[in-house]
């Protein structure tokens, strides 16, 4: 008795919850998901960039390198740490050990590498810009023109676009 009881009651319920009027449908495609560029506070360090699953990324490290260009390329050209790999972040940067020359004047940075520079991708590109013009100037980053000389050729001057 109880039994029928319990399927009485819960009979209705069911039926309500399956007979709703919503019809089933398959996935629906809508674009792609949204992206954010989020601004680093490095107030107390150097934003390198790295490339990370969409694109570059940057990182925080610890070290003050405003006004010291070379300090940051440097760190960069070092690669990520373990930590930063372990959280999947590369760098299409290949190794180099090589010299490595910086001049500034105004919104201008030059960087000189003794290694060729026309392989370097062009993340690789963007990796040397956004971490010198991020090192050049705290405010204004995008304004600052970033050249990378090799001895095989000079790039055109780009901007970091965060």
């Amino acid at each position: 008795m109880r039994g029928a009881r319990a399927v009485a009651l819960l009979l209705p319920a069911l039926l309500l919850a399956t007979g709703c009027g919503v019809q089933g449908s398959g996935v629906v495609e809508v674009g792609d998901p949204a992206t954010v560029h989020l601004a680093p506070d490095y107030a107390d360090g150097t934003a390198l960039y790295f490339q990370g699953p969409g694109g570059l990324v940057p990182v925080v490290r610890s070290v003050k390198t405003t006004g010291q260009q070379g300090a940051a390329i440097l760190l960069l050209l070092n690669g990520p740490t373990e930590a930063e790999k372990d959280v999947g972040l590369t760098t299409q940067l290949p190794n180099y050990y090589g010299g490595l020359g910086m001049s500034t004047e105004g919104d201008e940075v030059r960087i000189r590498l003794e290694r060729p520079v026309r392989d370097l991708t062009a993340l690789a590109q963007q990796q040397l810009v956004c971490t010198a013009a991020h090192a050049t100037t705290r405010d204004g980053a995008s304004a600052v023109k970033v050249t990378v000389d090799g001895p095989d050729t000079r790039l055109a001057p780009q901007s970091c676009p965060f």
